[in-house]
């Protein structure tokens, strides 16, 4: 049985989109990414605390084209003007920080295909890191 996913794409703005490159299951490796609270997620003090987590937040107030659940990364709006309205009121500092944790996490695996839980999507490894520089660039212009 051939586990096969074919590319597709994501538009992040009506000029460009994210080529989501395929791959395959059976012959490329998997790492998993579980950013809940972001780096913060094995901290139990963190979690049962009142501490805002500004990545959860921007994915929480980027959820607005449908549900994760039903239609995955697509579910998200990340067009440039959203993510100014979505960052206007978390801290910048830490959402980058924590969007290049991420991204530290993918180079530091050989993986080949990432499965990001929140964004309920498996992306392979080029096409997710395109994504976060693009959330980061994005983010940052606003440091």
């Amino acid at each position: 049985m051939d586990r096969t996913v074919d590319s597709q794409t994501l538009s992040i703005s009506p000029e460009k989109e994210i080529e989501l490159l395929g791959f395959n299951y059976d012959t490329d490796s998997e790492l998993e990414i579980d950013e809940r609270l972001g780096p913060f997620s094995n901290n139990v003090t963190f979690k049962y605390s009142n501490v805002r987590d500004p990545l959860g937040e921007f994915w929480n107030k980027s959820e607005t084209v449908c549900v994760a659940d039903c239609c995955g990364v697509y579910a998200f709006d990340i067009r440039p003007e959203q993510i100014v309205d979505v960052i206007k009121n978390l801290d910048i500092d830490t959402l980058v920080n924590q969007l290049e944790g991420v991204k530290e996490q993918v180079l530091a695996s050989d993986a080949q295909i990432i499965s990001y839980h929140r964004l309920n999507y498996n992306f392979a490894r080029v096409s997710f890191l395109e994504l976060l520089d693009y959330l980061i660039t994005q983010v940052k212009q606003w440091v």
